[in-house]
């Protein structure tokens, strides 16, 4: 723990370690899938295609130096493009990563097996028994990786370092011998296919580069990060170009394109080719290693992002929690877990590949250009590693990115435009508490839909509890905060009568427009509506005073200092003055309110604090529980 309190991650990795991580996570399932959809794509021309794909990536990883230089944080792209975007910019780009990471665990768990049916054919089925066979296997592989991640920084670290040996040492053994079966005659047909067919064979080869994030993920577990990992990125990224565009020319001049495209598992080929078929059965077992090993890598350095998220308050606090004896965010790991054995589910690795890579494209094109905006924002930041020409390059290398992404069939572009924003509610949700204009402009904008809902599922089941509270308060003064549509004060009208006095109080000017058309058609001359400050909600108009009671429905949970609003409305009341408030908890059985309505000893010790004794009640329902906090003034 730091001073501040704040969790943090254990210190333990060095340049040397990285290093071989960051080739085992770079160079993921591309190289090992991929030759045989882009010779398919492009035929022997698709070697252009990795070269130039080779470049990009080399451009990308200068730009990851950069930025990662200068916020060496565990959020990664998440802290980049918030630096550079803002936060909803770096919460989508961070959502996205997410996204990608799960996409891609899934992706290498399923992969990885392809390898295996050489060795047990049942492996190879996409239906029937054969299937599910194949996908227990997948999440028992995820299962085994998570448990690692979760028992240590430092046992997960030794297992990507045999695997990134293993990566290394396999890759480099086809490369070493093949160039004895290399034939140059089966690369030299480069005008086999159309020339617009070389660029849609990239949008496929990018996949082999992806997995930057997963290092700069790692910041806060490296020693000297901003020095470190620049390094590591470039260095990393250069040996994972040498060794892929190594294999790809071996395999097509080896083998053939025309035989590669045919194949699932292509490197199982060029293995039997160049090896003989014992040779080629346990390079085919290191290389089901190898992608077992990319998946360890993902998996262990993913949570990291969410703990990020989750420390920013992006995302429930509870996956920044650090294990006691492990130190490891163990509910980021749990939850990942769950959400990529899922995924996994699908079981076909061209339909994840497919959906990765809008996903993807758009997240790195946000990342690129953020090391551009950063020049001119945060000219002086200190930066450990400079792209050159920074100001126009990142720029240039995010709408080739983006223009590459126009060879992604359009359905799959929209399928992904529509998974990053479902990460909007998301967003809303847990920045309410902390950004009330953010819940201003929200209630303006939805100010018609919260009246019928209002209707249709709150009056029914809150109203009468609230009215019989209040029963007897003829000629009293009640106010009742985030009005809404009025309803409730309407109702209230009626209880104290035309010698009695409502003040009905909301942030958004609309709500207050709607209630305030109700009230003058049902005559109500005993209520009054106050547009409250949206930013200090504690500060109550001076018509507030010498209450004798307050209520409100909903409100709690949005308040982003409700200490200082309970104490400000006990300093305004009577004593012995009645108040009644409903809130909610697990709505939709997904989203829970702030830490302290969670609890009822909480609830009780936060409204003694201001000078209220409460009883609270929990009425759980089908969609979401109902929060009842019932007392009386009594200092």
């Amino acid at each position: 723990m730091a001073e501040t309190g704040a969790p943090e991650l254990k210190k333990s990795i060095s340049f040397s370690v990285l290093i071989l991580l960051a080739i085992n996570a770079i160079i993921g399932t591309g190289i090992f899938f991929v030759p045989g959809i882009a010779a398919a794509i492009a035929g022997p021309a698709s070697l252009i295609s990795w070269i130039a794909v080779a470049v990009i990536a080399m451009l990308i990883a200068a730009c990851f130096a950069e930025l990662v230089g200068m916020f060496p944080k565990a959020g990664g792209v998440y802290e980049y493009t918030k630096q550079a975007f803002g936060e909803f910019g770096g919460f989508l780009v961070g959502w996205t990563s997410w996204l990608v990471a799960n996409v891609t665990i899934a992706m290498l768990a399923i992969g990885c097996l392809a390898y295996m049916a050489a060795f047990f054919p049942i492996l190879a089925a996409e239906a029937g028994f054969g299937f599910y066979i194949k996908i227990f296997i997948a999440l028992l592989i995820v299962a085994l990786i998570n448990t690692v991640s979760f028992r240590g920084v430092d046992l997960s670290v030794k297992m990507l370092v045999v695997f990134s040996i293993i990566t290394i040492m396999s890759l480099w053994t086809l490369i070493s011998w093949g160039v004895y079966y290399f034939d140059f005659g089966r690369i030299q047909m480069l005008d086999v296919f159309p020339k617009v067919s070389l660029v849609i064979a990239m949008v496929y080869i990018l996949e082999t580069f992806f997995g930057w994030e997963t290092v700069a993920n790692l910041a806060e577990e490296t020693k000297d990060a901003k020095r470190v990992i620049p390094k590591v990125m470039m260095w990393g990224t250069l040996a994972v170009t040498f060794l892929a565009i190594g294999v790809v020319s071996i395999a097509l001049g080896s083998v053939g394109w025309e035989e590669l495209a045919k194949s699932n598992a292509p490197l199982i080929l060029v293995a039997n080719t160049i090896m003989g078929t014992t040779g080629g059965k346990i390079l085919t077992f290191l290389i089901f290693l190898n992608i077992f090993g990319g998946a360890a890598a993902w998996i262990i350095t993913t949570p990291r992002l969410i703990f990020a998220l989750a420390r920013d308050g992006l995302l429930p606090k509870a996956l920044q929690k650090i294990h006691p004896k492990f130190q490891t965010p163990y509910i980021a790991i749990l939850v990942q877990a769950v959400l990529s054995g899922l995924i996994i589910l699908s079981g076909s690795y061209e339909l994840l590949l497919e959906l990765v890579l809008p996903l993807a494209i758009f997240m790195y094109a946000m990342v690129v250009m953020s090391v551009t905006i950063l020049r001119f924002t945060q000219p002086d930041t200190e930066r450990t590693f400079r792209v050159p020409f920074g100001k126009s390059l990142p720029v240039i290398l995010g709408l080739t990115l983006m223009f590459l992404m126009g060879g992604i069939d359009p359905v799959t572009t929209g399928t992904g435009a529509m998974f990053i924003l479902l990460g909007i509610p998301l967003y809303l949700m847990r920045t309410v508490e902390s950004k009330p204009l953010i819940v201003q402009k929200l209630l303006d904008s939805s100010a018609f839909l919260q009246k019928i809902s209002y209707n249709l599922f709150i009056k029914p089941k809150t109203h009468k509890h609230i009215l019989k509270h209040f029963e007897g308060f003829k000629n009293r003064k009640i106010i009742n905060l985030g009005a809404s549509s009025g309803e409730l004060a309407k109702d209230l009208s009626k209880i104290v009568g035309p010698g009695g006095h409502i003040l009905a109080t909301d942030v958004s000017a609309k709500s207050l427009k709607q209630a305030t058309k109700l009230a003058q058609k049902y005559s109500l001359e005993n209520v009054e509506f106050i547009l409250e400050d949206s930013e200090a909600r504690h500060n109550l108009h001076q018509k507030v005073h010498s209450l004798h009671g307050a209520t409100s429905i909903g409100l709690l949970g949005y308040l982003s200092e409700p200490k200082k609003v309970l104490k400000a409305l006990s300093l305004r009341m009577a004593k012995k003055g009645r108040i009644y408030f409903i809130d909610y908890d697990r709505v939709f059985k997904i989203f829970r309110a702030p830490e302290w309505l969670q609890n009822n000893k909480e609830i009780q010790k936060m409204f003694d604090d201001a000078g209220f004794r409460v009883t609270v009640r929990r009425d759980k329902g089908f969609f979401w529980d109902t929060i009842h906090i019932a007392g009386w003034k009594y200092k």
